[in-house]
């Protein structure tokens, strides 16, 4: 692969991965101030009624957010088919021995 193209890489994930960011700290943020609503109602001994109709909204928002997450997870899903498609090779910046391994379509094993 050319430097170039590397270095083409490298931007994207690095934007890729500022983007997944940027929504999981959005989607935090708004869980968040769902969270605080009912506390912020009860403290003020308001009804039950009382902001129904606004937290309803933020919970649309936190669901059209999870949404956008989805659809982002599919993005980075199909950039490694890119990436692997023109031998690219991963551009992760770090272990995450949390994410899900794929099936690997080179059945080499490493063994001790």
């Amino acid at each position: 692969m050319s430097k170039h193209r590397k270095e083409v890489a490298i931007t994207v994930a690095r934007s890729l991965y500022a983007s997944e960011d940027a929504i999981d700290s959005a989607l935090t943020q708004v869980a968040n101030f769902v969270a605080m609503m009912p506390t912020a109602r009860q403290d003020a001994k308001f009804a039950a009624c009382v902001g129904q109709d606004a937290l309803a909204q933020a919970i649309a928002a936190m669901t059209m957010l999870n949404q956008a997450r989805e659809a982002m997870v599919r993005a980075h899903d199909a950039l490694a088919e890119v990436r692997d498609q023109f031998h690219i090779g991963p551009m992760g910046y770090g272990v995450d021995p949390n994410k899900p391994l794929r099936e690997a379509s080179n059945p080499l094993q490493i063994v001790a």
